[in-house]
């Protein structure tokens, strides 16, 4: 399939009742934040918190949130990465995309979550932001459903429309 194909397949999937939600967050113009660039580190805290934050909110909410299992293994950047649509989050260059059970987490939760997990690592660059449903996470079906892997670069590309771009002040700016 070409990547327009995918395209399709995903804006059709948005008007489906779908079993899972992606959430991608993506730096803005990454080659000109000197932070960015110098402390990559930085990047790699905001995933582990934001990650960390999310399996609090599990606990207080009881509710599963974070896709787990075969298709879901915790990102860890130590290990040798062979397959990255297998990890959640996911981090694909400067951006990074949490997998949901869609329903579980409202959008305006996790940038409240994100945005607070700016702030804990002090991270002073902005994020675009998109959020969009997915149908599999099963490879072998993807020529058929909207899968995991096609969702991250066609909502990062989605994101540069600049509907919401989120930093660490985005919790004040809201009030």
């Amino acid at each position: 399939m070409s990547f327009d194909e995918y395209i399709d397949m995903y804006r059709d999937c948005q008007k489906k009742d779908c079993p899972y939600r992606a959430f991608t967050f993506d730096v803005v113009n990454s080659r000109n934040q000197p932070r960015y660039i110098t402390e990559k580190q930085s990047f790699f805290d905001l995933m582990n918190t934001v990650y960390s934050r999310l399996l609090e909110e599990e606990l207080d909410t009881k509710t599963v949130i974070l896709l787990r299992g075969k298709f879901n293994q915790r990102l860890d950047i130590s290990s040798n990465i062979q397959n990255m649509n297998h990890h959640n989050p996911m981090i694909l260059g400067d951006m990074m995309t949490f997998f949901v059970h869609n329903g579980s987490i409202s959008t305006d939760r996790m940038l409240e979550i994100f945005a607070e997990s700016l702030q804990a690592v002090n991270i002073d660059y902005p994020f675009h932001f998109k959020t969009g449903v997915y149908e599999t996470n099963d490879y072998s079906l993807g020529g058929k459903k909207m899968y995991k892997g096609y969702i991250p670069q066609i909502l990062e590309r989605e994101s540069k429309s600049g509907e919401i771009v989120i930093d660490k002040d985005y919790l004040s700016d809201e009030m």
